[in-house]
């Protein structure tokens, strides 16, 4: 045993010397450099001492530089791209299986939840670099260059922006709606495309209307409780849609529906709406905050229907000669369907003021580009307070529509009397008639009763629709004015009321540190 010891010794440091002396004469070989340099070290002054001792000793030849240190920079790039595909490999694995393990109606959310972000960003990022890109180019510019610049964007984008959400619906068409009667928003382009989305919404099946009515209602099929359902809707909104209905009873009713996905796709765009508006248009972020404090009161129809009560018990009595509201049938009235009153033979109001500009433009040969060029520079050449009291009263437009209509009536019943008596007998006398277009709108009317309306629902009742768009605006065949929507009511107090008061007087009457204090 101890001559086993030895002779593996004797084996271990001849194979030692031997393997010094091989890395010796060859520094490129593949121990670590810092072996090579104690080696080096050792060598050097275990020769020189061996020199001094005998004299017959050859020259040793300088130690090497000792080799760069190795590069590890490519290595560890090499292994960090590997752990990362790993975990992003794992990530989209587990995503696949979360996917994979949610109920069939949780992965189409899922999938449309993914959808509707991507179509998002995928149109409007690059409108924003775009924009983005052009007034960095144009900071130096004069004023109306940039003007210029911008409005090339404004009229290639705008349809766009529009196509967009007419893809998307849900919150979208909420906040195009709000948006497209907001100067201090959005450019003139915007606003022109965004005014579609007042009446002329998407709709959904009636199919999946019927689903949902008969689930609200307790009821196994629409013919339960209604003798006629129209299948076409009459409208559409962001969070439903409206049929015409008639119950058993005969009574013609409109029926509210709200989309079973509203709440769910509101939040997912209001997440979504908020990112866009901190990246384009941070001054805006306050308004998200009132949306969707007023979306969650619109998604409520049971609130809905409790409101459009209060409002009609407010407003009927006093003005009945002058607006219509519909009212709630009782208990017809669930958290996603309700059952109002129709209002029978009315048209939108900016259907109604397009018609009439139509009629005008028509019997003027003109078109309506050209009518509305010709209005807008009449319109700049007044001043604004002259022309605010040159403009007729109400009562006087009252005046001088009933002239024209008994003007029109009388006078084309003589005309008819003269050419089929003296015209017959003599053609080359014959008489035009007075022209047959409707009479004008009465815009002072429609102006002075709104405004009484909604300042009287303000100030007196403290219920009041806080959403009175025009496609909410009815014009009436007996004259009147319809209104309708009021999912978004706001109700207010007392002493807020008062201090609203102040502050419109403050408005009209005071200085500026009367509205500041207000």
């Amino acid at each position: 045993m101890k001559f086993y010891r030895i002779r593996f010794r004797s084996r271990s440091s001849s194979t030692l010397l031997s393997r010094r002396s091989s890395y010796f004469h060859h520094p490129s070989s593949s121990f670590p450099s810092s072996s090579k340099r104690s080696f080096s070290q050792s060598s050097s002054s275990s020769f020189s001492t061996s020199s001094s001792s005998s004299s017959s000793s050859s020259t040793i030849p300088p130690s090497p530089p000792p080799p760069p240190p190795p590069r590890v920079g490519r290595s560890f790039l090499r292994n960090a791209g590997r752990v990362s595909g790993f975990v992003l490999g794992a990530g989209i694995v587990g995503l696949g299986l979360a996917y994979i393990a949610q109920p069939e109606d949780e992965r189409a959310f899922m999938s449309s939840k993914i959808s509707r972000y991507y179509t998002f960003w995928r149109t409007l990022l690059p409108i924003v670099v775009d924009y983005k890109w052009t007034e960095y180019r144009t900071k130096d510019m004069p004023e109306d260059v940039q003007q210029q610049r911008f409005d090339v964007l404004h009229d290639r984008y705008a349809p766009q922006i529009l196509a967009l959400i007419l893809n998307l619906k849900g919150l979208y068409i909420k906040v195009g709606q709000v948006a497209a009667m907001r100067p201090d928003m959005l450019p003139k382009q915007y606003r022109d495309q965004l005014s579609i989305l007042w009446d002329n919404v998407p709709s959904r099946s009636s199919d999946e209307m019927r689903t949902i009515i008969c689930r609200s209602l307790k009821i196994n099929k629409i013919e339960d409780m209604f003798l006629e359902f129209n299948e076409k809707p009459i409208g559409a909104a962001s969070v439903g849609q409206v049929h015409e209905a008639k119950l058993l009873d005969g009574t013609e009713v409109v029926i509210k529906v709200q989309y079973p996905d509203a709440k769910m796709i509101f939040d997912l765009d209001l997440t979504t709406s908020r990112q866009f508006a901190a990246l384009v248009r941070p001054e805006q972020l306050p308004m998200f905050d009132e949306i969707e404090k007023q979306l969650m009161m619109e998604l409520d129809f049971e609130r809905e229907g409790w409101a459009l009560k209060q409002v009609y018990d407010n407003i009927m009595p006093i003005y009945n000669e002058k607006v219509i509201i519909p009212r709630p049938i009782p208990g017809l009235a669930t958290k996603n369907v309700l059952v109002m009153e129709k209002l029978q033979g009315g048209i939108k109001l900016v259907d109604g003021i397009m018609n009439q500009y139509k009629a005008i433009a028509e019997a003027n040969g003109m078109t309506m580009e050209q009518l509305k060029e010709k209005a807008m520079t009449e319109f700049k050449k007044a001043k604004s307070k002259q022309s605010r009291f040159m403009r007729p009263p109400a009562w006087a437009l009252r005046l001088y529509i009933q002239y024209l209509r008994v003007r029109n009536a009388t006078g084309n019943m003589f005309i008819s009397l003269y050419n089929h008596s003296i015209g017959f007998v003599a053609p080359s006398t014959r008489l035009g008639y007075f022209s047959t277009v409707k009479p004008p709108l009465n815009h002072a009317f429609l102006m002075d009763t709104l405004l009484q309306v909604h300042g009287h629902q303000i100030f007196v009742d403290g219920v009041f629709n806080a959403d009175p768009h025009p496609g909410n605006i009815f014009l009436m065949p007996d004259g009147r004015i319809g209104l309708l929507d009021y999912g978004q009511v706001k109700v207010l107090d007392m002493e807020s009321r008062k201090q609203l008061a102040r502050l419109v007087v403050a408005l009209a009457e005071g200085t500026k540190d009367d509205i500041v204090r207000e």
